[in-house]
């Protein structure tokens, strides 16, 4: 079940960088990476008043590469667990600022959150690719649903509100970005239930052999 676990995170960081506002021009396509910075010029967003948060745009790249991180702390071969986890590092400072906003980031008000949020991904990645080996099934199961749960549906239902701006602005169509996205999150959140109904049933099944052998003595 890793490498399927593997595939979705790569569908759905994939799914990050393609586009979500699809257009025939490609300068014209917004991709998730794209909405993170392009929703903060609308009027909407300036005022407060959308409930939207443009650093939720960001969260399949938070998760996916903690995701990989997991799946590296879990693996016996170094040479793969260090492609994930270089893979991770690669991915994870995607939602930094470029230079020379980066230098003054942890503090410039426009960027705290992100910056903030982004080394905490990068903390939580590097802990579990190397010292994850131990983490419970069931946790892991747990996790993939939520984080499968909140990339389907948290950055997509922003990007539903900001649609209706967009396009007031030239003609878009749904992208096959957002599509791999939801598809790939709904899918590793199914995965989740699956790990998760499969280690209570192995758990179950260990109890009764126990019982049955203590029964036998």
């Amino acid at each position: 079940m890793a490498k399927v676990a593997c595939v979705l995170l790569l569908v759905i960081v994939a799914g990050y960088f393609g586009p979500w506002a699809a257009h025939p021009a490609a300068g014209l396509n917004l991709s998730a990476d794209d909405l993170s910075d392009w929703v903060k010029f609308l009027p909407m967003v300036k005022t407060g008043n959308s409930g939207l948060i443009r650093e939720l745009f960001f969260i399949s790249i938070w998760l996916a590469p903690i995701g990989l991180g997991m799946l590296a702390g879990r693996s016996r071969s170094w040479l793969i667990k260090l492609a994930l986890l270089g893979l991770a590092l690669l991915l994870v400072f995607t939602p930094l600022p470029k230079y020379p906003e980066l230098l003054t980031a942890y503090q410039a008000s426009e960027f705290v959150p992100t910056f903030w949020i982004t080394i905490g991904s990068l903390v939580i990645t590097v802990g579990v690719g190397l010292f994850g080996s131990r983490t419970p099934d069931r946790l892991v199961a747990a996790l993939w649903i939520v984080f499968g749960l909140s990339i389907a549906l948290i950055a997509p239902l922003h990007f539903i509100k900001v649609l209706s701006e967009i396009e007031r602005l030239y003609p878009v169509s749904i992208g096959w970005g957002l599509i791999a996205t939801v598809l790939g999150g709904l899918s590793l959140s199914m995965l989740g239930v699956w790990q998760w109904r499969r280690s209570v049933a192995l758990r179950r099944e260990s109890a009764s052999r126990r019982e049955t052998a203590s029964r036998r003595k």
